[in-house]
């Protein structure tokens, strides 16, 4: 890749998007425990796996994460109340991340770029799945008979 501040952009939205893919994989099955939907979201990462294989390897020579202007502690300070805001900003912050490298891989990957605007419609259904399995949640006992919440 020949544009170094284009590969940065990739670089930062592709550690975005798997960062945020694990964290909505985990919540989805160690706090919603909903099987349909964690295989939907391990599947959708996987294919993200594969996608970014060969873009990392372009992208990573070109890091300057020592510089980077948003690796201070002041930049990303969102407060987080329950598990559900954990779960939602994290398909948010996938979301976005495709969108970026949606756009920035038209002018770079033309051909790869497709496969992120799928991939955001995707996280768009899962997350609808998401919620409604974390309302599902709240409104089924327990074992123990106690209401199981994400917070």
């Amino acid at each position: 890749m020949t544009d170094q501040r284009a590969a940065r952009i990739i670089d930062v939205n592709i550690n975005r998007l798997t960062e945020g893919l694990r964290v909505v994989e985990d919540v989805v099955r160690l706090a919603l425990e909903d099987r349909r939907l964690l295989v939907g979201v391990r599947k959708l990462r996987t294919q993200v796996g594969r996608d970014v294989r060969v873009l990392r390897r372009q992208v990573i020579p070109g890091r300057k994460s020592e510089t980077d202007l948003g690796r201070g502690d002041g930049f990303d300070r969102a407060r987080r109340r329950s598990l559900e805001d954990v779960l939602l900003a994290n398909f948010k912050r996938a979301e976005e991340s495709a969108r970026v490298l949606e756009e920035v891989l038209k002018v770079t990957e033309p051909g790869l770029a497709g496969r992120f605007k799928t991939l955001r419609f995707r996280l768009y259904d899962l997350e609808r799945e998401a919620l409604a399995a974390s309302d599902e949640a709240r409104a089924r006992p327990s074992s123990n008979d106690e209401i199981p919440k994400l917070d």
